[in-house]
């Protein structure tokens, strides 16, 4: 779809797929970051190896919430473009009207 005199395109379905994509992409990775492994039985790193599993978890939840962001205003601006394209096609049907037959 083109908005009148923009030059702005969408493809409403692409541009659900895309905010599908993204929200399935981190399926594994909320798995991965609920589920923190064990941590080894050493004594000399084991703060270390807690403190860098703890960076990665949120490091990871993070990301999930970053992509499901990005997939909220994918979202959010297929129906922006919807409505653009809606009040586009009203205003043409109004001034259609005005002009009436020639």
């Amino acid at each position: 779809m083109t908005s009148a005199g923009d030059g702005i395109e969408t493809d409403h379905e692409k541009l659900r797929s895309m905010a599908s994509d993204l929200r399935s992409s981190t399926d594994k990775l909320t798995k991965a970051a609920q589920a923190v492994p064990p941590a080894p039985k050493v004594s000399t790193s084991a703060e270390q190896v807690g403190h860098t599993l703890s960076e990665i978890t949120k490091t990871a939840a993070g990301l999930i919430a970053g992509l499901e962001d990005t997939a909220g205003k994918i979202d959010a601006s297929d129906g922006s473009y919807g409505q653009v394209d809606n009040t586009n096609a009203d205003d043409l049907q109004r001034q259609a009207e005005d002009l009436g037959p020639d």
